[in-house]
């Protein structure tokens, strides 16, 4: 796909502009980032660069050309559990991200997979086939290194996208205490 290429160093601002946009009215982010907007718009750029710095020297990162959409890959087991030390955040979203972190490891495949973390559009372009581009050109990566992938549904249109890129249910949708559904769906390699 010549309008997705693989983000290095140098788009890790371009990356996290992208998520930061995508993910405000986000309602996992709502409940991790719980408040005001403004408090989100603080929060999410040294949430985003964290992920991105790891996906970028460990995983990895798929970003469109135009920088409108990018999805953040990691391998199994990427995200981990348990203390999480992002810069900016207070003691009660670390602690709310900690266990979110704890439920998605507990819902993970135990086979070796890569897992789409974050898949994000800019706002004015959603709705316009972006994000399934990013996904297809990850899952063409992977199919050819005959890797399954895996991923969390966070709302009835995206599980339908993913079910449509031959993703399934892996297990019952599941949500920390007070916060939103996600459903994790699995794919094997093509």
């Amino acid at each position: 796909m010549s309008d997705v290429r693989s983000a290095g160093p140098s788009d890790v601002d371009a990356v996290v502009g992208i998520l930061v946009a995508a993910f405000q009215d986000d309602p996992m982010s709502r409940w991790i980032f719980p408040g005001d907007d403004r408090r989100r718009t603080r929060a999410h750029p040294a949430f985003f660069r964290a992920l991105t710095d790891l996906a970028v020297a460990t995983g990895s990162v798929d970003l469109t050309a135009d920088h409108t959409a990018a999805v953040i890959w990691t391998p199994a087991g990427g995200e981990g559990g348990g203390d999480v030390l992002i810069p900016g955040l207070d003691d009660d979203e670390l602690h709310r991200l900690g266990v979110l972190l704890g439920l998605l490891a507990a819902r993970e495949p135990r086979e070796p997979h890569w897992h789409a973390q974050f898949i994000g559009v800019r706002p004015g372009r959603q709705r316009e086939g972006l994000g399934a581009r990013l996904v297809r050109h990850g899952l063409d990566r992977y199919d050819a290194e005959g890797a399954s992938t895996y991923l969390e549904a966070s709302s009835p249109d995206s599980a339908r996208l993913y079910r449509r890129l031959g993703f399934t249910d892996h297990g019952p949708a599941f949500s920390p205490p007070g916060g939103p559904p996600m459903q994790p769906m699995q794919r094997p390699p093509a």
